[in-house]
């Protein structure tokens, strides 16, 4: 049993509920490293990886709350606290579970910076952030803050921020470094902070958001992992897009490909984890496995969940 996994774990995941308790993520926090415990032995090397988008909302709701009194959060400065405070619960939660497993290995966060691709702001895909508002105070931030807003049926309006490609994860030197020494890495929360290098070649950071699917291939690949692990919040999603995940489904990369030159998938989370799977697969990668929190150690027991590429990968625990 050896190799190299690199898991991303998706915000919504561990923050499951439109408001749950700092305590509630801490409880999902230890179902993570709890679930992850048969891959916390010492021969096989793990990074873990976090979305934040939840986070980042409830952030910038107490923001919207407290506005009147204290100064607004900045986008970047909201990834870097989120960064902290979920790469803090994690690894307390790996520890603990180390811990009980007399385990030997430490655990090492990594703040992360994302250099983005900036190129025409104006013309890249918005994705919605935050609370939602009215239109007459949406309207209102719009001018007086310089938003875009986007419009969400059935809730509200939100703000609309750039959703822009990664280029280069500053840290990543230091990570691969901790992660061939043996250190359960936690790195790039939510993708990393978006920086951008400005017009005097100084590096600031963006009001955006980065795909962290993209960000967890960039450092899969970097670490050379033989396996992907994508942790959501629920399967669903990828049943109701015709993915089984009530038993245990292998999915030739083959098969991956003709899925998405189908354009069948509708749910923009479900097409995010499949480009991210084809992306790491045909530069090198081994197998691919998604798995919800609740149901990840009947996915690493072979019970269930779904699997791309191959049926058997370098880490050999994941023989099917």
């Amino acid at each position: 049993m050896s190799g190299t996994v690199v898991a991303l774990v998706s915000g919504e995941a561990l923050a499951n509920g439109y408001r749950p308790t700092i305590l509630d993520q801490k409880l999902n926090a230890k179902e993570l490293a709890d679930g992850l415990s048969p891959l916390l032995t010492p021969e096989i090397k793990l990074a873990v990886l976090h979305g934040n988008k939840p986070q980042v909302g409830f952030v910038l709701f107490r923001s919207e709350v407290a506005s009147h009194a204290l100064h607004t959060i900045p986008l970047d400065v909201c990834g870097a606290d989120t960064q902290g405070a979920t790469g803090y619960m994690i690894s307390q939660a790996l520890r603990n579970t180390l811990g009980q497993h007399n385990i030997d290995r430490r655990v090492v966060c990594v703040l992360t910076q994302t250099l983005v691709e900036s190129g025409n702001l104006d013309q890249a895909p918005l994705k919605a952030i935050g609370p939602w508002f009215d239109r007459d105070k949406a309207e209102q931030y719009r001018q007086a803050r310089k938003w875009k807003i986007v419009e969400e049926h059935g809730h509200g309006y939100r703000r609309g921020v750039p959703s822009l490609p990664p280029l280069e994860i500053f840290e990543m030197a230091e990570i691969k470094s901790l992660v061939e020494s043996g250190n359960i890495v936690i790195a790039a929360g939510g993708g990393g902070i978006p920086v951008l290098r400005n017009s005097q070649g100084i590096f600031e950071g963006i009001e955006a958001v980065i795909d962290t699917v993209q960000v967890a291939r960039m450092v899969a690949q970097a670490v050379k992992a033989n396996v992907l692990l994508m942790i959501v919040d629920r399967d669903d999603k990828f049943i109701r897009s015709g993915l089984v995940m009530d038993r245990l489904n292998v999915v030739s990369l083959d098969r991956l490909d003709e899925i998405m030159r189908q354009e069948t998938i509708q749910s923009g989370t479900v097409q995010s984890a499949l480009h991210g799977a084809s992306d790491f697969l045909h530069s090198g990668g081994e197998q691919v496995m998604i798995s919800s929190l609740a149901n990840l150690p009947k996915n690493l027991a072979s019970q269930r969940g779904l699997r791309i590429g191959s049926t058997q990968p370098s880490v050999r625990l994941f023989e099917v």
